[in-house]
């Protein structure tokens, strides 16, 4: 008896990751294409083609282009989340801290490296923000991780902050999407985005 449950497990384990290598070939196929022709362009049929799949198996892992789009978004924010959470490790003061987080994400927008790939990202997070967040905590989500942080720092100064962290939340995450989308990278844009921390910070610490 226990062989042959063994065994199911074994085949279980190695359907499971024949999926996962398939999705993981969709996807990469998918991102290939985008940057290739353009998201708008972009076809289902032709990805499945090139991933060695049926155009049904691109539904079964992906219902539309937009859900590639999402994985690569959870993908990010799964990263920049990491990353986060040992930059906090290091104890950083307020303008610290946000640097760090500012210098995270644009360092995992980076990766993309396509900008067409990018704005259609950025512009994701506007049209299906809500498809983002992860009710079940299954996987950390970058804006959830940057308002527990910034209560805790809140809480740490003494003093709390001028702005509660869930709106302060937004307003830095609008101000990096917004200054993404229209500065070139070359254009100095980690420099803005730190000019906009120091106004930030200024702000959140003058008397009221």
């Amino acid at each position: 008896m226990g062989a042959l449950l063994d065994a199911k497990t074994r085949i279980q384990n190695s359907r499971s990751r024949q999926r996962a290598d398939t999705k993981e070939r969709i996807f990469e196929m998918a991102l290939r294409e985008f940057r290739e022709v353009g998201f708008a362009s972009a076809q289902i049929d032709q990805i499945a083609k090139n991933a060695g799949v049926a155009r049904g198996t691109f539904y079964f892992h992906f219902p539309t282009k937009d859900d590639v789009m999402l994985e690569l978004a959870r993908r990010i924010n799964r990263r920049g989340a990491e990353r986060l959470a040992l930059m906090v490790e290091g104890d950083p003061d307020l303008r610290a801290f946000l640097v760090g987080f500012i210098d995270i994400l644009i360092d995992e927008f980076g990766r993309i490296s396509d900008a067409g790939l990018n704005a259609e990202l950025l512009a994701l997070y506007i049209r299906r923000p809500y498809d983002l967040r992860d009710p079940i905590h299954n996987a950390p989500v970058i804006n959830e991780e940057l308002v527990g942080h910034l209560r805790r720092l809140s809480l740490r100064e003494g003093t709390p902050f001028k702005m509660d962290p869930e709106r302060l939340s937004v307003l830095i995450m609008s101000s990096l999407f917004g200054i993404l989308a229209r500065v070139p990278r070359e254009a100095g844009v980690r420099e803005i985005c730190h000019s906009l921390i120091d106004l930030l910070v200024d702000g959140l610490r003058s008397k009221r």
